[in-house]
């Protein structure tokens, strides 16, 4: 990197120093960018595009950093039309190349004379033309085992493998994305990762899984071809233990200390069958131990495990990021682990829905007038509120003592996890007597918690005497006022009211100042707020604190006020020009603050209400999810786009219209309406949008969309933006230290000695998860850095017809030519030859009847058969000289051959 930006440097320099000199560009000549990559020394040709070349190659003198001369001449042949420079490298060159980090070297072209247009240079500037790579290498890996389903991942190793550009091509044929996922972990490592499904070979044969063709960045490139390829792993039938099965059961609630759990599917009595083994393993997305660790299989069949929780155990601990799946990897039922899911992904098997057991915290010292307090508070922790797990209620429910009727008696509003406000309903009381209330039962979800404790959550006395004058007001908690003024206005209830009554507020109002009383009677007084003022400047209650009628003032509940409002906070809605498709973005977040999660309402332009519902309600964000056939809006012929506007708003509070400083009605930009053919690949294909992945409608992102490594929480996770379903880590639920290695429970061990990773996959294909992941759109940008545009579109121009980059490939005297050539549709443009390993795979891995490492059906020896013939004879020469070398030393007249000799005594 260091050079390249030297070289860089170097040509900046050049190009002021031409300038300085009076060199003047010629506008004839222009040179077009392209991100072009070659490999240093495979690559044969190099194109430049542009005008002004002439068609006479004598003619055209260039110049580039780094140099393309070697000693005093080009190491290309020049060819050339007006718009096109072909550069065809010499054989035995190569283009240079200074990067040492796999990153590549840029190629500049310094300077162009064309005769025609005068002797100086007529570029203004070196313009970057190419980047140079080096060619992949692929190490040969016949001595890798897999089965056809299991393991789910494996490592191809080489050098030089790039992110993002890497395009393979096995034997038989795997497709990306649909019979796995492929990721570059490091330049000498690419993973790949088997879809849910799916087999390591297409055609369900035992057999050599062979690799083809590799492009790294810069065009196809045959491997080994007269052996068909390079062998990366050899693929045997399917063990008996590999047909497991684990039923989903997203559906099934268990707080997080309940006793036992039941794992339903098939295949798990193939343990029997294994002498010794026990019940089978499991292996989950937290880390959760089995085997008496954290839990013990009590009873197991061939369709159904059941789990003893050991005492003191949780199914997941990390409380803060309840409710959350249990998720099932894997399972080892006699034959090593095998994935039950999307392991790739480490998506597994939802299992069950784990809850956070919930606590009520005692606060027996809060006192409650019978009636006339409106509110309470309760803290603890493990509260859920409807909707924070989809597919699932969730809503917190509550039994009192004395006995509270939820919706009739109160109403209950979860915040978040620690806090839950309770509101008396108006003409109700906290209980018939004073004394003690009591929080006797929780559910969040999963029932009643059986080890709920109890707790004394405040204390009912009795409301303030009623007053000589015969004055009265009644507490109207659930009246709720915007700040400032709306349709609504302020309504005072009680008795022996007064046109002329004198109010204290808290907070203080000032009658007149700021607001004032339109009308009254005995029974009910309305007050307007003037215009500029608010109620409350922040949000929460308006208690009235005395009220004097000409008989003096009479204090509110003993002086500590009665709620006769509830003041929300103004709503504000926040601009947003974000795209979205017309029909195929599902999901449309709506931002701002003020929301009442309670409810709110928005109406929208030009978005019917009937063609969304609300799937989500929080304090600063409101989550839209399109209903099928529907559409935010129609992008009328001619337009490219339509503006998606919020008119108004309510919070509980009545309508709220958005109005500017005049009071004229301005609607907020929330999104802007594209067709959905604004939505295309690289390629420019419209990109379809659906749920056909097995992962959909789940509540989550599956397909790698989200994040990208960019977001502030994928930076937390490492930049890893598949795993978007973390909720909360898979790696925090249990203490490593508590981990039994005699059992060899972590999930990252040398399950596949050193070929084992811990790489993570998307589970879905982008664009298969579309409700979940909002829409195309999340994948244009990624697509559009992507697109490097098509440039081959000069093969008409045959400037080298030898191709002599594959000459010095020996294939022998029998070989015809490349069969698959034409029906590959690749167009190779060189040959690469594998790499021996350099590493021993761990015996455990290798194919059965092996303990050398080679292939069960002898693949190297049917791929490589000069070689390994001529190994074999070297191997035999050695051991004969060796062993004649030792016994002539003791015998210099044998009768026999020694070696043999010698063996056949010991056997005698």
């Amino acid at each position: 990197m260091f050079k390249a930006a030297v070289c860089a440097l170097l040509a900046t320099q050049f190009s002021s120093v031409a300038q300085e000199v009076e060199i003047e560009a010629a506008p004839d000549v222009e040179i077009t960018p392209r991100p072009q990559f070659l490999y240093s020394n495979i690559s044969p040709k190099l194109r430049v595009n542009g005008k002004g070349f002439g068609r006479d190659p004598s003619n055209v003198h260039l110049e580039f950093i780094p140099s393309l001369i070697r000693k005093g001449k080009p190491i290309y042949n020049l060819s050339c039309t007006d718009s096109v420079l072909i550069l065809g490298l010499k054989k035995g060159e190569s283009w240079p190349i200074s990067s040492t980090t796999g990153s590549g070297s840029t190629l500049y072209l310094q300077s162009v004379v064309v005769d025609e247009h005068g002797p100086k240079n007529q570029l203004t500037t070196a313009t970057p033309v190419a980047t140079v790579i080096e060619p992949p290498s692929v190490v040969r890996g016949e001595d890798k085992l897999v089965y056809m389903t299991n393991p789910s991942r494996f490592l191809i190793n080489g050098t030089n493998f790039r992110d993002g550009t890497m395009s393979l091509v096995f034997d038989p044929p795997l497709i990306r994305d649909v019979d796995y996922a492929l990721a570059v972990r490091s330049s000498t490592c690419m993973q790949l990762a088997l879809k849910t499904g799916r087999k390591w070979r297409s055609d369900g044969e035992p057999g050599p899984l062979k690799l083809r063709r590799i492009d790294s960045g810069a065009g196809a490139l045959r491997i080994d071809p007269k052996y068909g390829g390079v062998v990366v792993a050899e693929v045997q039938a399917d063990l008996g233990g590999h047909g497991v099965v684990v039923e989903p059961n997203p559906s099934l609630v268990m707080y997080q200390t309940d006793p036992s759990l039941v794992v339903k599917g098939s295949g798990f009595g193939h343990v029997k069958q294994v002498e010794g083994f026990g019940p089978p393993r499991l292996r989950w997305g937290n880390g959760l131990l089995g085997r008496g660790v954290n839990y013990s299989a009590s009873e197991y069949d061939d369709v159904r495990i059941e789990l003893v929780l050991k005492p003191g155990s949780m199914w997941r601990r990390n409380g803060a990021n309840l409710p959350a799946p249990l998720t099932l990897l894997a399972v080892d039922a006699g034959s090593g682990f095998v994935a039950v899911g999307a392991t790739e992904a480490r998506k597994g098997v939802r299992v069950a829905t784990v809850f956070e057991a919930p606590v009520v915290r005692p606060n027996p010292l809060v006192s409650l007038f019978r009636t006339h307090s409106a509110q309470l508070w309760i803290t603890g922790q493990g509260f859920t509120r409807s909707g924070m797990v989809s597919g699932i209620d969730g809503e917190m429910k509550l039994e009192f003592e004395p006995a509270l009727k939820a919706g009739t008696d109160y109403i209950l509003t979860v915040f978040n996890r620690t806090h839950a406000l309770v509101r008396l309903r108006e003409g109700r009381a906290w209980a018939a007597q004073p004394g003690p209330l009591y929080v006797t039962a929780c559910d969040t979800g999963p029932g009643a918690y059986v080890n709920f404790k109890p707790a004394a959550v405040a204390h009912i006395v009795p409301d303030a005497n009623a007053h000589p004058s015969g004055v009265e007001v009644t507490r109207t908690n659930h009246q709720v006022l915007y700040q400032t003024p709306a349709i609504r206005h302020l309504e005072i209830h009680g008795s022996s009211l007064s046109m002329d009554a004198k109010l204290v507020f808290s907070p203080p109002l000032e009658r007149n100042v700021d607001y004032k009383v339109l009308r009254a009677t005995t029974d009910v007084m309305v007050l307007g707020l003037n215009a500029g003022k608010m109620w409350r400047k922040t949000a929460g209650q308006l208690l009235l604190m005395s009220i004097d009628t000409g008989k003096g003032p009479v204090d509110m509940a003993h002086g500590t006020g009665i709620v006769v409002a509830d003041v929300a906070a103004n709503p504000t809605v926040a601009t947003s020009t974000a795209r979205v498709t017309a029909t195929t973005t599902r999901r449309l977040s709506i931002y701002g603050t003020g929301f009442s999660i309670d409810g709110t309402e928005l109406t929208l332009e030009p978005t019917s209400r009937s063609a969304y519902e609300y799937e989500a309600v929080y304090e600063n964000e409101v989550v839209l999810r399109l209903k099928d056939g529907k559409s935010w809006g129609t992008v009328p012929s001619g337009q490219t786009s339509i503006e998606l506007v919020v008119t108004k708003i309510d919070t509980a509070a009545g309508e709220y219209i958005f109005q500017d400083a005049l009071g004229k009605p301005q609607p907020v930009v929330v999104a802007v309406i594209v067709p959905d053919t604004a939505a295309t690949s690289a390629s420019g294909e419209q990109l379809r949008c659906d749920d056909t992945c097995m992962w959909a409608n789940d509540g989550v992102c599956d397909d790698g969309s989200r994040g990208r490594g960019k977001d502030e929480d994928a930076s937390k996770r490492g930049g890893a933006w598949w795993e978007d379903d973390d909720l909360g880590g898979w790696y925090s639920d249990e203490r490593k230290d508590t981990y039994d290695t005699k059992y060899d429970y972590g999930y990252y061990d040398d399950q596949y000695g050193y070929y084992g990773d811990d790489a993570a996959m998307p589970a879905c294909i982008m664009g298969t998860d579309c409700t979940d992941c909002g829409g195309p759109l999340s994948a244009v940008e990624f697509a559009d850095s992507a697109k490097q545009g098509d440039w081959d579109d000069d093969e008409w121009f045959d400037d080298d017809s030898e191709e002599w980059w594959d000459d010095d490939y020996d294939f022998g005297d029998g070989w015809e030519g490349f069969e698959d050539d034409a029906k590959e549709g690749d167009n190779p443009i060189g040959i690469i030859k594998s790499v021996h390993p350099t590493k021993k795979v761990n015996i455990r891995h290798r194919p059965k009847g092996s303990n050398n490492g080679g292939s069960a059906n002898g693949s190297f020896f049917a791929a490589y058969p000069k070689t390994a013939t001529v190994i074999a004879l070297i191997v035999i020469a050695i051991l004969l000289v060796v062993c004649s070398s030792v016994f002539k030393s003791g015998d210099r007249t044998p009768g026999e051959n020694p070696c043999f000799g010698k063996r056949k005594q010991a056997q005698a």
